[in-house]
This record gives structure tokens, C-alpha cells and sequence, in this order.
């Protein structure tokens, strides 16, 4: 979600084959760069494949034009990459999230290149409660702690009735000085002591 200065992002770790839980403590999001992150729903080795390509190309931008690729370049970039391959597509959903000059974006993208620009997206097998989370709690001007609370409840939501998503929450966040961090279990402690009642085993 896009809220105030910052973009935050939250992800569920299970990492599921039909109804087999194949992990546990599967990685679902990433920085592509200081000012970028990206969220996966769907194939993970395609989605790791895209990834690697992103930072390669991204990294690449840096070092030729000394700035930072702008957000809706990013955007277009893994549309085109993932449109080229439609006829044998990346199985992902990619949520693409960062600030650049113009300020923070979010940009929802599908395993045909779609792309779209949001202020809130929700992807993967429990977004439709998700959803229902955060449909009616989300404003756009909300600070950025009160976002990643509504970020870490809606994941939990979708933990607690959706076979799909499970086991733990990752929080990240793109700010607009410091760039790309991820919450700490002590710092997310609080919030899983409100929503589970319990501390995930790491």
C-alpha cells in the first residue's frame, strides 16, 4: 500500500504445491534496489528468474545514467520481459513498490505483462480476505506506522482462513530517506502478540 512517504509491503512465508506445503519459511519479498521491492505470488523459480533479471537491469541503469530507474520504468520493464514470454509465461504476480523523484508507486502486475498503478493491492491465493481487511481501513494520507499495522493484519487474516497462506509474516517498507528495510521478529513481536497470541519459531 502507498501511504504516507512510504510504501509498505507484506507477505505470508508458506510456499505451497496444491494442497503440499513444500516451505515453511519461503521468501516472498525482495529489494530490487534502495528505492524498490518487489512482492511475489505464484511460480517461485519463475518468479526468482525475474527477480535476478530486474536487479540486473536496474543495477545496469544506475551505472550508466548515475540515478536511480525511475519506478514506472521498472514497472514497464517486467511488463515487456514478462508479455515477450506470454506464449510460455512466467507463472508470477508481481507486486513492484518503491519511491522515486515523483514519489511512491505500486504497480500490480500479472504473468501476461499487464500492468496497472494502485494506492493498494493484494495478490496470492488469500487476497480476497486480505482484501476485506483492508478495503475498509486503507486512506492514502494514513501514516506509515499505522500502515504496517493494517499491512500485518491484513496478512493475518488471510493466515487464519486460507489453507494457502501461513506459518509467519515478513513486513518490508520503502521510506523516502532511508530506503528499503524489512521489520525485525522484536519488532514485529508486538503486532503478532495482538493479532496470534504467539511468536513464530524461527
Amino acid at each position: 500500500m502507498v501511504v504516507k512517504d512510504a510504501v509498505v509491503v507484506a507477505t505470508d512465508t508458506r510456499v505451497t504445491a496444491g494442497f503440499f506445503v513444500a516451505h515453511r519459511r519461503g521468501k516472498k519479498v525482495f529489494p530490487l534496489a534502495k528505492h524498490a521491492a518487489i512482492t511475489i505470488a505464484g511460480r517461485v523459480a519463475d518468479a526468482q528468474t525475474l527477480i535476478d533479471l530486474l536487479k540486473a537491469n536496474i543495477n545496469y541503469y544506475q551505472i550508466m545514467r548515475d540515478r536511480p530507474m525511475p519506478l514506472q520504468a521498472v514497472a514497464r520493464l517486467t511488463s515487456s520481459i514478462m508479455f515477450n514470454s506470454r506464449f510460455f509465461p512466467y507463472y508470477a504476480q508481481l507486486i513492484i513498490a518503491g519511491i522515486d523523484d515523483e514519489g511512491p508507486h505500486l504497480f500490480n502486475l500479472d504473468p501476461f505483462g499487464s500492468v496497472t498503478e494502485e494506492k493498494l493491492i493484494a495478490t496470492g491465493s488469500g487476497s480476497p480476505v486480505a482484501y476485506g481487511v483492508l478495503e475498509p481501513n486503507y486512506r492514502e494520507d494514513m501514516s506509515f506506522e499505522s500502515g504496517i499495522e493494517l499491512a500485518f493484519q491484513a496478512v493475518s487474516a488471510a493466515i487464519r482462513r486460507d489453507a494457502g497462506t501461513g506459518d509467519s509474516i515478513d513486513v518490508a517498507y520503502v521510506l523516502k530517506d532511508k530506503g528499503y528495510g524489512e521489520l525485525s521478529l522484536d519488532e514485529k513481536a508486538p503486532l503478532y502478540r495482538k493479532y496470534f497470541t504467539y511468536l513464530p519459531v524461527t
